[in-house]
Parts: structure tokens; sequence; C-alpha cells
């Protein structure tokens, strides 16, 4: 009787619990031994770190300080043109960010890398996270670099730490967006051409309709509208806002914004990424 009442009663919590655990740990685990592929390549890479170190002060010397000497915008007061475009030296940044993580998964289609994650005793999507994170990473790096320069060539913060964690934020949704964009784009590639070719049409207009280089307030009416269309707008603007105190739209606004976006992109990167591990 008391082994019927035990048999009944019992609904194997632990075990599915413990197996839910394991399934978590073994998706980061394998994502880290990604990630730690990635971040090596990248260590070991002297091309890449020069690029990564020197085109944040190539971007801040030609643009923000050369045409802060040609640019009068009446509508930053007292701020200078060096604080107004560095958000948009960092959201170009990470733009370029983007591209170079989804080209890493691209390379690795191609040259067959991937069949051999496929084969591994880890989680798929641990790929996928890897990629991610790493392009994170290095857009962290040189954001941060931006952010230094511009310091030292006279722009000054406006932000509390608080306003720093936030500017963090809009920066990390920004760059989930367009990793998850680029993923999904290099999955449905078949060739590197046709990849940098896409994203190089997209950038762009990304760039130069937006706010990252003139405040929306001089905008041509229809630039303007074609500005608030474009999730690089909110990106900016909410960055610009905590490190500078220079902003025209609501924080709330930029965040859901970009939310939303990453949410769109990302689940475009999965969906595509499905599509290869359906043909194998």
């Amino acid at each position: 009787m008391m082994q019927s009442h035990l048999e009944t009663t019992s609904p194997y919590v632990a075990p599915t619990h413990t197996s839910s655990r394991t399934a978590w740990g073994e998706l980061w685990r394998g994502a880290w031994v990604i990630f730690h592929k990635h971040m090596l390549k990248f260590s070991t890479n002297s091309m890449e770190i020069g690029g990564t170190l020197g085109w944040p002060l190539l971007w801040v010397a030609t643009f923000g300080l050369g045409m802060e000497r040609v640019v009068q915008v009446e509508t930053l007061g007292s701020h200078s043109y060096l604080a107004f475009i560095t958000p948009g030296i960092i959201a170009l940044t990470a733009l370029s960010g983007a591209v170079n993580a989804g080209m890493t998964l691209l390379e690795e289609k191609i040259k067959g890398i991937l069949k051999e994650y496929f084969v591994a005793p880890i989680p798929r999507l641990s790929i996928l996270l890897a990629s991610t994170g790493s392009g994170l990473v290095k857009t962290l790096i040189q954001s941060l670099i931006i952010l230094l320069i511009a310091v030292l060539f006279g722009a000054r913060l406006a932000g509390s730490p608080l306003d720093m964690g936030a500017a963090l934020v809009y920066l990390l949704l920004y760059v989930m967006a367009f990793v998850g964009f680029s993923n999904g784009v290099a999955a449905r590639s078949r060739s590197v051409g046709g990849y940098h070719m896409l994203l190089f049409v997209l950038n762009l207009p990304l760039l130069f309709l937006s706010n990252a280089l003139y405040p929306l307030e001089s905008m041509p009416l229809w630039m303007r509208a074609l500005a608030f269309l474009n999730p690089t707008t909110y990106a900016v603007d909410g960055i610009r806002q905590s490190l500078f105190g220079i902003g025209s739209l609501s924080p709330w606004l930029n965040l859901a914004v970009l939310a939303a976006f990453a949410a769109l992109c990302l689940r475009f990167g999965l969906t595509s990424f499905r599509r290869i591990l359906e043909q194998g």
C-alpha cells in the first residue's frame, strides 16, 4: 500500500529540474567554448587588433575634430560638435562590429566549420550565443576607446553613473539587434561578396538617414520622417542623452523601439540559422 502511494504521488519534479539546469549549463558551456575560440582568434590577429584600435581614432579625428571647425549647429547650444557626433561614431562602430560577427559565421559556414559544431556535443543554439557575445565584446572595446579619445580631445561627459548604465543598455540592444540581423543574412548568403554588398548598401542609409551626424531639427522634413523609421536614430539619441545630455526624444521611446527592434532581428537570425540546421 505504501509503495502504491509513492508511485502515484511522485511527480518526478527533481529529475526534470535537474535536466533543465543541465541543459542550460551545456548551452552556456558550449557558447563559452566557441566564444573563447573567436576571442582567441581576435587576440592573435594583429590586423584586426590594429583596426579595432585605429578605426575609432580615425573617425574621431576626421569627423569629430575635422568637421567641428566646419559645422556650426545652433541647436547644440554650449555643447561641442565632437560631443554631439561621438555617439554617432559609436553607432557606426557597432554596425561594423555586427557585420564582422556575421562574417565570422559566414566564413565558418563556407569552410565547413559549422558542420563540425553540429556533430560536437554542444547545443546548437550556443553557436549563435557565441557569435553574439564576441560581437558585443569587440564593440564594447571599440566604444570605450572612442569615448576615451573624445573625452581626451575635449568632449565633456554630463551623465551620472546611472546614465552611463543607460547608455550601455542602449548600445547593447543596438548591437544585439544588428548582430542578429547580420547572422541571419550570413545564414542565407552563399558568398562573402553578396553578404558584404547587401550590408554595405544598408549601412549607408542607416548612418546618413539618422541623427548620427546632424540634429533632427536641422533636417528637411522628408529626411526627418525617414530618420524616425531608422533604429539608429533611437540608439544615437539614447546614448547621446545619457552621456552628454543632448537629446530630442523620450528615453522610454528610445528604449522601447530598440528593444522591439532587437527582438525582431534576433528572431530573424534564429529563424535563418534553423534553415542551416534543416539543410544539414
